[in-house]
């Protein structure tokens, strides 16, 4: 079961960071994993990304209902790293948990 987790910029930086630093993070399953989810396949670590979103400013956030389940809310992070941009796209899972889940994770197109 998913849940509506709407929680604005600093607490959805801070919640993502903990998942990643904790550990507590799944891959959603998708086409073309190797060039839109750079953390699941390796090219990136927990660590990197982390980094990222404690880069994003709260103009590079935003919330918005999954594609597929309108009731999750995605939280998309596009900061900037040296002359690249990044795009970070996660949800949580059920409540009671910190599970964070990607969906993507990768240099802005």
């Amino acid at each position: 079961m998913w849940y509506i987790l709407c929680m604005g910029f600093k607490a959805a930086k801070a919640a993502v960071v903990k998942a990643l630093r904790d550990g507590t993070f799944e891959h959603e399953a998708r086409e073309a994993l190797a060039e839109k989810n750079l953390l699941a396949v390796g090219e990136i670590d927990a660590t990197e990304v982390a980094t990222l979103v404690l880069r994003t400013r709260s103009e590079e956030y935003s919330e918005s209902p999954h594609h597929w389940d309108k009731s999750v809310v995605v939280h998309t992070f596009r900061p900037t790293s040296g002359e690249e941009r990044w795009y970070i796209k996660v949800y949580f899972l059920d409540q009671g948990t910190e599970t964070a889940m990607f969906v993507s994770v990768h240099r802005s197109e």
